[in-house]
Order: C-alpha cells, then sequence, then structure tokens
C-alpha cells in the first residue's frame, strides 16, 4: 500500500528536523559571563562583542523547499484551467486574470512568510522549525492535488 504524499512529505520534513537537531551552533554565553565582562566593557572592543544568536541550520533549506513549492504551486494553478480544475479560494481566483499579479502575490506572501520566519527563530527557534514544517507540507499537499486534477483529466486539450 502506498503513502499518500501528504504524509510522505511531513515524514521527510520530520526526518530533516530530527537530523538538523544534533548540528552544532554557537550559543550566546550564559548571563554570568555576560554580567562578568559588562564591567569591563569600557576596555572592549567591538570585535570582543558576543556573537549575535544563529540561524537554526535547517531553516535555509525550508525557505528553499517553500520557495520551490510556491513555484509549482504557480505553475499548477496556472495549468489547472487548462485540464479542468478550479481555483477554491476566490481571492485567487481573481488574480489569476492576470499571472503577472499572481506570481507578484505569491512573492510578496512567500517574503512574508520569511520575514515573519526570521523574526520568530530569535525568540522560539523551535517554533519556527515547526511552523516552516507545517507550511511546506500544506503546500506540497497543494501542490500534489493540483497536479493529481491534471493527471485525472482527459488528454491534454
Amino acid at each position: 500500500m502506498s503513502m499518500p504524499r501528504s504524509a510522505l512529505s511531513l515524514l521527510v520534513s520530520l526526518l530533516v528536523a530530527v537530523t538538523m537537531m544534533g548540528r552544532p551552533t554557537i550559543d550566546a554565553p550564559d548571563a554570568d559571563a555576560r554580567a562578568g565582562s559588562a564591567a569591563s566593557s569600557n576596555d572592549a572592543s567591538a570585535s570582543e562583542r558576543a556573537p549575535a544568536p544563529q540561524r537554526p541550520a535547517m531553516l535555509l533549506p525550508m525557505y528553499v523547499s517553500f520557495a520551490a513549492l510556491q513555484a509549482l504551486d504557480i505553475h499548477s494553478t496556472l495549468r489547472a484551467p487548462a485540464y479542468g480544475g478550479r481555483e477554491a479560494n476566490p481571492i485567487v481566483d481573481g488574480m489569476l486574470g492576470s499571472p503577472a499579479a499572481f506570481v507578484a502575490v505569491k512573492a510578496g506572501m512567500t517574503a512574508a512568510v520569511y520575514y515573519a520566519s526570521e523574526r520568530l527563530w530569535k525568540r522560539n527557534k523551535a517554533a519556527a522549525i515547526v511552523t516552516m514544517i507545517g507550511l511546506n507540507c500544506a503546500y506540497t499537499t497543494i501542490v500534489a492535488h493540483n497536479y493529481a486534477v491534471e493527471a485525472r483529466a482527459p488528454a491534454a486539450r
């Protein structure tokens, strides 16, 4: 029996997440070290400051896969009417008359997701990772559905 695509996508994303969790990162010094160095901060140069927190290593691959999924969603959504499909989202349906507008909105939405994720990981790395896993899974399901509609359609028109 084959695994549904959405379940497979979730499994792959979770495997990537678990694999990347053990990777070393540079942590900021603890509070005691910062407090001790504050007394001598007058003499310290800018190069001796604590390093900025690092982005979780697994976010970058998730950003890349999210962008790829957005490109596939654009492609499959714009092709759907030719194969008997229709857009379920009324807002997106109104944009399909202008592919440039649709692409611009998708690009803006992708940038907004990146911006939100970048702000989120600085407060809660796990939440940023889980959010990107969820979004990647959701768009994998959407794209798989779009292409399944095309595959079930009668011969190309």
